[in-house]
C-alpha cells in the first residue's frame, strides 16, 4: 500500500493527463470523482483504462461509474479511482463507455 492520500494521487493523475476532477473526495483507500457529464468519464477511460458500470440512480436517471486507477506509484502500486456521472436513462452515451462495461 502506498502512503499517498487517495485524493492527492487522483489529482496528480488528473493533472498529468489534463483530466477533469469535478468534486474529488476519498473513501477508505479509494478516490471518488463526481463529474457533470459522461464526457469526462470518456477522457478518464482513454487516459487510464478501466471498466464501467451503469446503475439506476432514481426515476429515469442512471449513474455511470468508471473503475480505474492512478498512475503507478514508485513502488508499483496504484490508487483505485472511481469516476461517477449521472445521466438520463434515455441519454446517448459514447459507445466506448458502453463497450467498457464490466
Amino acid at each position: 500500500m502506498h502512503p499517498t492520500d487517495p485524493a492527492t494521487a487522483a489529482q496528480t493523475t488528473a493533472d498529468i493527463h489534463g483530466l477533469p476532477t469535478g468534486r474529488l473526495t476519498t473513501r477508505h483507500t479509494e478516490a471518488h470523482i463526481f463529474l457533470e457529464s459522461t464526457d469526462g468519464l470518456l477522457k478518464w477511460l482513454d487516459a487510464t483504462g478501466g471498466y464501467t458500470t451503469r446503475r439506476p440512480a432514481g426515476p429515469g436517471v442512471v449513474m455511470w461509474t468508471l473503475v480505474t486507477h492512478t498512475e503507478p506509484h514508485p513502488d508499483g502500486t496504484a490508487t483505485p479511482v472511481l469516476v461517477h456521472s449521472l445521466a438520463l436513462d434515455t441519454e446517448h452515451v459514447d459507445d466506448d463507455l458502453t463497450n467498457a462495461a464490466a
